[in-house]
């Protein structure tokens, strides 16, 4: 039986968290939570909760980080302004589904503001990286923790369903439809 993919969260590489977080809640309606850091790669993120899926804004955190894979693509997309730089689907096994691609599957953590980690296993971050159409692969090894589960009074209303659009360059709108209509973010 084929692994059951769905969308997980959209990357939106940022100069600098709090004024998107900020622009969001006063232009949308949509409530940001913290995040944390991801020391391996220099990034710190905050975390915009959509019904499942997520929004994931990401800034370089450290300077002296390599630029390269997923570093280097937030730090290219978070130079040229910001926008949306790479998508992800939540999958059920991704041991299965990354030998059909033909992906190396990783670990991952994130230390949270209140110091707890979250850890997951990915697949396919460089690949994604260098075609942002395509889309990298993650399995949450605590599904009840993941950013997708938080819940969020978003003032736009609950959040009834989330889509991406992508074309050559990767994400083009994050389309999200909410009870007061909805929200295109480029």
């Amino acid at each position: 039986m084929p692994a059951v993919t769905v969308l997980d969260h959209v990357i939106w590489a940022v100069p600098e968290i709090a004024p998107v977080s900020d622009g969001l809640l006063l232009d949308h309606g949509l409530v940001t939570l913290p995040g944390g850091r991801h020391p391996a790669w220099g990034t710190r993120n905050a975390i915009v909760p959509l019904a499942g899926a997520y929004l994931e804004l990401v800034q370089l955190d450290d300077a002296d980080a390599p630029m390269v894979g997923f570093t280097a693509r937030v730090a290219e997309v978070a130079a040229a302004g910001g926008g949306l730089a790479m998508w992800c689907e939540r999958v059920d096994d991704i041991d299965a589904e990354a030998a059909v691609r033909g992906y190396e599957v990783v670990p991952g953590t994130r230390e949270n503001d209140d110091g707890s980690v979250l850890s997951w296993r990915v697949a396919g971050i460089p690949q994604a990286c260098a075609t942002p159409l395509l889309p990298f692969l993650i399995q949450w090894d605590d599904p009840a923790r993941m950013p997708g589960a938080l819940a969020a009074a978003h003032r736009c209303g609950a959040i009834e369903k989330v889509h991406v659009d992508v074309g050559a360059q990767g994400p083009r709108d994050l389309r999200i439809t909410t009870g007061s209509g909805v929200i295109v973010l480029p």
